[in-house]
Order: C-alpha cells, then sequence, then structure tokens
C-alpha cells in the first residue's frame, strides 16, 4: 500500500482584525473636577460677596446717572444766566433810548405850559403851540422788556435750577420792578389819550395838515395862520391841566426807568460773579 504522503501543513493566514467586530478597549475613567459653585452648599461668605459686588454695581450706576444729570443741570442754568445777562443790557439799552425820548418830550411840555397859559395869543404863540402839541403831546415814548428768559424761567420750571438763592431772589425781583415801570408806562399811555381826546376840541387838525415829522419845524417859520377851535378858557383849562398831568406821569416814569437801570447794572455784574462770567 503506497504510502500516504506526509501531509503538508500549511500556515493559518492571520485573519484580518474587524475593526466593528473586535471589542474596544474600554476608556480609562477620566476624573471630573467640579467647580465650587456646582456642588456643595454655599456658605454665608459666598452670599455676602455676591451681594456687595451686585450692590456697588447698582449703586455705582446710580452715582453716574445723577453726576450726569447734574452737570446737564447745571450747564442748563449757566446757559439761563447767560441768557438773562443778554436780556438785562438790551434793557438796559432800551431805557437810556427811550429815557432821552421822555425828557426831551418834558422839556416840550414845559414851553407848551408856559406858552398856553401865557395870554392873549398871538400867530407866533399860536405857531409854537401848534408845533409843540404836534411834536410832543401826541406821542408815547415807552420802553419794552425782554421777556424771554423770565417767560423760560416761569413757565417750564427754570428757576429751579437755580441753585443760588441770591441769584434767584435778584431775577424774581427784577421781574417785579419791570413790571412795575411797565404799569407806569400803561399810565403814560392813558394819560395821552385823554390829553388827545380833549386836543381834538381845542386845536384844529386842518391847520397842520401835510405837516409831518420831518417838516414840523417849518410851522415855526410858515406865515399861515393856526387860530384854536375854541376861545373857551374853561375847556382850554382843562387842557392844559391834562398836559401837566401827562408831564408828571412822564416824569415819574423816568424817575422809575432810572432806578430800573442801576438795578440792572448791579445784576449783571452780580450774576457775572457768581458764575464766572467775562
Amino acid at each position: 500500500m503506497p504510502e500516504t504522503p506526509e501531509e503538508e501543513h500549511l500556515p493559518i493566514p492571520e485573519v484580518p482584525t474587524d475593526p466593528i467586530n473586535t471589542p474596544t478597549q474600554e476608556p480609562e475613567t477620566m476624573e471630573v473636577h467640579h467647580h465650587a459653585h456646582h456642588g456643595g452648599k454655599k456658605n454665608w461668605k459666598s452670599y455676602f460677596w455676591e451681594f456687595l459686588m451686585l450692590f456697588l454695581a447698582v449703586f455705582c450706576g446710580f452715582l453716574a446717572e445723577y453726576q450726569l444729570e447734574h452737570v446737564v443741570e447745571h450747564n442748563r442754568e449757566k446757559q439761563f444766566v447767560v441768557s438773562m445777562i443778554d436780556d438785562l443790557k438790551a434793557d438796559s439799552s432800551r431805557i437810556s433810548f427811550y429815557m432821552e425820548k421822555n425828557k426831551q418830550q418834558v422839556a416840550g411840555f414845559d414851553s407848551l405850559l408856559l406858552n398856553i397859559y401865557h395870554t392873549p395869543y398871538t400867530d407866533s404863540s399860536l405857531r409854537v403851540l401848534n408845533y409843540l402839541k404836534e411834536t410832543h403831546t401826541l406821542i408815547t415814548y415807552r420802553t419794552v422788556f425782554s421777556k424771554a428768559t423770565l417767560s423760560q424761567l416761569k413757565n417750564s420750571g427754570g428757576y429751579r435750577l437755580i441753585r443760588n438763592r441770591a441769584v434767584a431772589d435778584s431775577i424774581i425781583n427784577y421781574d417785579i420792578a419791570s413790571e412795575r415801570v411797565e404799569n407806569q408806562g400803561d399810565a403814560v399811555e392813558y394819560s395821552g389819550k385823554q390829553l388827545a381826546q380833549v386836543s381834538f376840541k381845542v386845536f384844529d387838525g386842518e391847520t397842520t395838515f401835510g405837516y409831518n415829522r420831518t417838516n414840523y419845524q417849518d410851522i415855526l417859520t410858515s406865515n399861515k395862520k393856526f387860530p384854536l377851535l375854541t376861545d373857551d378858557a374853561k375847556l382850554i383849562k382843562e387842557y392844559a391841566n391834562l398836559a401837566k398831568f401827562k408831564r408828571d406821569v412822564i416824569l415819574n416814569y423816568i424817575r422809575q426807568l432810572t432806578a430800573l437801570q442801576k438795578r440792572i447794572s448791579g445784576i449783571e455784574e452780580f450774576l457775572k460773579k457768581e458764575y464766572h462770567l467775562d
């Protein structure tokens, strides 16, 4: 019997490792470090510091807002004061102009009264009376005050921004004084209306027709007659009395304007000093 050939042992091929079926190595357990605030019970110190930080944040925000508001209001206060000084300067300039006009008017009334009491009238004295009547008695000179800043202070609650009590009082007192002068201006205008009503009964407007501010002086050198409408001594005396009344009212008006202008000078210097303005 033939010998069976010796069985040849072939190497067994390695089977490729299947990454899917190959059991994975168990991962090492990682140590997790927990933050202190994620675990465990907080103590009173933690709560205290959290409260303190929150409180400081809110408080600092409040201080910043308060400081900003303070700066804004201080700027507005200064703007009001600067505007008030400008108004005072304008008022003083107008007062100077109208005081001069009223002084000239008083001088005209003095001349008119001197002539109207001097009778019997002549053509020359009648020309003077008509000239003075046209140039002095029918006109009212009254100043108008700047009220823009005062109106803002009163209507928009601006007075609360004036922290300096003395400054606020000086502005308020000026407002009161200027209103008093305005009332006297009303009296000047009223006395002028009263005088004009009687003037139309005494003087003939037709004789001065055609004359105006540019040629009133021509009345004095004219050969034209300027007779009165009446020779009623009582009516002429009434006119003279009203002329004297208006003259006296104007004199009082001038006195008040003078006093107010002096007050303006003091207030202006005071405001500049308090707010360090040039």
